[in-house]
């Protein structure tokens, strides 16, 4: 036999095999375990105040609604385990009570790649993926604490 007529036989099978697993929509071959449906889902809807697709459109008002300390509040806690639940400080430098305006800068020298102080290494791949909002919600939530 040569490699040709192998390579369509494998294909074949493998096909038939996905064919049989996707057509009898076993969750076991498909992995689609989401069976509610029909009454299921209405009920879903019933308690959780509307459709998946109404339940998303309230959570994105409701983050576009947000205030910065607010959004700040929920990045930070990337920044707890060196920082402190408070700003307190630990293995990082204390946070709280610097202002706003020098945290943005900090982390905006950081994501920049700029050498700031001996432990700058560790907060250059914190810092480069955050966006300029990012940076300012986050500094709000420090600038509270």
């Amino acid at each position: 036999m040569n490699t040709n007529a192998i390579a369509a036989l494998f294909l074949l099978v493998v096909s038939g095999i996905i064919y049989a697993g996707t057509s009898s929509n076993d969750p076991s071959w498909t992995g689609n375990r989401n069976v509610c449906v029909g009454e299921c889902y209405e009920a879903w809807k019933e308690t959780h105040g509307g459709s998946i697709a109404s339940v998303e459109q309230a959570k994105q008002e409701a983050l576009a609604a947000a205030s910065p300390e607010a959004l700040g509040e929920g990045y930070y806690g990337q920044c707890v385990a060196c920082h402190g639940a408070n700003g307190e400080g630990g293995i990082g430098p204390t946070l709280a009570g610097q202002a706003a305006s020098d945290i943005t800068a900090k982390l905006t020298a950081y994501r920049a790649g700029e050498q700031r102080g001996a432990q700058s290494a560790m907060m250059w791949p914190v810092a480069k993926p955050m966006t300029d909002a990012d940076i300012n919600n986050l500094a709000a939530y420090i600038s509270s604490l």
